[in-house]
């Protein structure tokens, strides 16, 4: 039977696996990345991997920080292709520093569970432009990498090892937010047309 660090593996190369033909893309000009929001999941699993590393894990904190490279990877090919968009709305700047005061909570509370909520807040803070993003043009993304996402989410839920809040909080809102942007972008829920 497997184990949860293997699921946990498995997990973190679902998002490295995706991150490449996405990259690829960006080099076609096929996709057109929220930089902001690649940007702030490059910072969040830096400093997770930072955390591992400090902690004494090896093996687990090299494969998060390959997602670290791999996000920051996106954004700075998307930047250099100049196909990265910064801004979808007015609120997109907002939502970033709201996601870096996520960061700085996280790392400076000492209530596990809160800088749990901390943590899932930036998260989702510097994902939302990626969510408006989508939702008004689904042709900016590509499936396969959030496919990958998606799957990355679902594996997570294997590596859970005691049903408690601070356990499953993350891999469930990680797994709820990459099938939303999915789901976006297979166009399964769709922007209302305009009224007549």
């Amino acid at each position: 039977m497997f184990s949860a660090p293997f699921f946990g593996v498995v997990s973190s190369l679902c998002i490295l696996i995706g991150a490449i033909p996405y990259i690829k893309d960006i080099f076609k000009k096929q996709v057109h990345p929220h930089v902001l929001s690649w940007l702030g999941w490059g910072l969040i699993t830096g400093l997770g991997a930072a955390a591992m590393f400090a902690d004494g894990s090896t093996w687990m904190a090299v494969i998060v920080f390959a997602n670290t490279v791999a996000c920051l990877s996106i954004v700075f090919f998307s930047v250099i292709r100049k196909i990265g968009v910064w801004e979808t709305s007015h609120f997109d700047w907002f939502f970033f520093f709201m996601g870096i005061l996520g960061l700085v909570l996280w790392q400076t509370v000492h209530l596990p569970v809160l800088a749990l909520i901390c943590a899932m807040v930036a998260d989702f803070a510097f994902g939302l432009p990626t969510i408006i993003k989508t939702y008004n043009d689904p042709e900016t993304e590509t499936p396969f990498v959030w496919v990958a996402a998606t799957l990355s989410g679902f594996f997570s839920l294997f590596a859970i090892q005691t049903i408690a809040f601070h356990e499953i909080a993350y891999p469930v809102f990680l797994l709820m937010f990459d099938s939303t942007v999915l789901l976006l972008v297979l166009k399964v829920i769709k922007k209302k047309p305009p009224r007549a």
